[in-house]
């Protein structure tokens, strides 16, 4: 996969997680939210841009860990913000590795979740 993708379509990559896929995702998405809630050695431009992680999923081997996220309130383009995000990798994945305690640390991979987008427009339609 295009390390330049935006967002890949969930529904066709989705599948059912196991027990303990679903015990990771939720450790790896509760260490995400401290890691951003502090900060420390992320790249400066996510100091001012509040993310939101919507959905956290982990492959069947536990190695990679896809991450999904909203922005909000910033005028930093989504693009920006999967620089940024790319950038700070290392400083992320070393975070998480602390955190959540496993033989090996997953390689995370962020994608921008357009459903919210989706929801807005689906919304406006109603309206009409």
């Amino acid at each position: 996969m295009s390390k330049n993708n935006k967002s890949f379509n969930l529904k066709t990559r989705e599948k059912d997680q196991s027990q303990r896929q679903l015990k990771v995702s939720h450790a790896v998405h509760s260490s995400l939210i401290e890691c951003f809630r502090k900060g420390g050695k992320l790249d400066h431009r996510l100091d001012s841009c509040p993310l939101s992680i919507t959905k956290v999923n982990v492959s069947s081997d536990l190695s990679i860990a896809n991450c999904f996220f909203v922005p909000f309130n910033t005028k930093l383009t989504v693009d920006d913000i999967l620089s940024a995000l790319e950038l700070s990798r290392f400083a992320i994945r070393d975070y998480v590795t602390r955190q959540v305690n496993l033989k090996y640390s997953p390689e995370i991979r962020f994608y921008y979740d357009p459903t919210f987008e989706n929801f807005e427009t689906i919304e406006k339609l109603l309206k009409k």
